[in-house]
């Protein structure tokens, strides 16, 4: 069962934890982590896909701060998915889907962490997982004062524990980018956020050839464990995007980054 926040700019969202809801408000809405380098070149009426949405933070960015997007939602997990579609109810431009997208049209067990539902994914690993929020803590431990440092600190190791002590396996439904936007009848999409916890190079080879063209830009967060950030670059320049790679102060020495591409003229019309 979901809870329900006021955020500090006024709107109220459904959320599966206090903490989660806060780092998703931070990161979305105040730090703009998916925001293009460049900024957003939209046409009047914009198309967005949110690929990992989880409670639709990113979606509630969107239709907040362009109100014309026809805003696309994917979150496969339905514990997520019952807030995301709360969160989307009330906003008429935001569409939801409760599947994931890939490569490959199946059905797969997805790890889900129900205490940290934004690390959960097809290949979850709790321990490298367990790893990954300690080093972001240490991190953001760093720009404290001596006192606050260290309390932190001796703190993380028993919030982090608690966090992916509960593991559930979930069935979920994938379908290829491709087929999903034929069957919405979307011919183009101007922004493509993707954050899937390692499923990213999978939902990138689902786009399809006829589709890769009138994709104008797009932010994926990339886990560089086994090369994925040089796949992903490779896949965006072999279909006339330009990248920027950028890693987040509170992520130095972790494996995840962010890829920024677009295309130079934006998506065929």
């Amino acid at each position: 069962m979901s809870e329900e926040r006021t955020l500090p700019n006024g709107l109220s969202v459904h959320g599966l934890n206090r903490n989660e809801t806060e780092y998703l408000y931070k990161e979305i809405f105040e730090d703009e982590a998916y925001t293009p380098p460049e900024g957003f070149r939209f046409p009047e009426q914009p198309v967005v896909f949110d690929v990992g949405a989880n409670i639709g933070m990113f979606a509630l960015f969107m239709a907040t701060k362009f109100p014309a997007a026809r805003v696309f939602s994917f979150e496969p997990v339905p514990r997520t998915f019952e807030a995301l579609n709360r969160n989307a109810d009330r906003l008429e431009n935001v569409s939801v889907f409760n599947m994931a997208l890939g490569d490959v049209a199946q059905t797969r067990e997805l790890t889900f962490y129900p205490q940290y539902s934004m690390m959960s994914g097809f290949d979850a690993d709790p321990e490298v997982d367990r790893a990954l929020v300690k080093s972001y803590i240490g991190n953001i431990a760093e720009t404290l004062d001596e006192e606050r440092r260290e309390l932190v600190l001796e703190e993380a190791d028993e919030l982090i524990q608690g966090r992916f002590d509960t593991v559930e396996q979930v069935s979920c439904r994938i379908d290829r980018l491709d087929a999903v936007a034929a069957e919405l009848g979307i011919d183009r999409i101007d922004f493509l956020k993707i954050d899937v916890e390692g499923f990213e190079v999978k939902v990138l080879q689902g786009i399809g050839e006829a589709l890769w063209p009138r994709i104008a830009q797009a932010a994926v967060e990339v886990e560089d464990d086994n090369g994925e950030l040089a796949e992903v670059t490779k896949l965006f320049a072999e279909h006339g995007m330009n990248t920027v790679v950028d890693q987040p102060e509170e992520y130095r020495g972790t494996s995840v980054y962010t890829v920024f591409a677009s295309r130079a003229t934006g998506a065929a019309p």
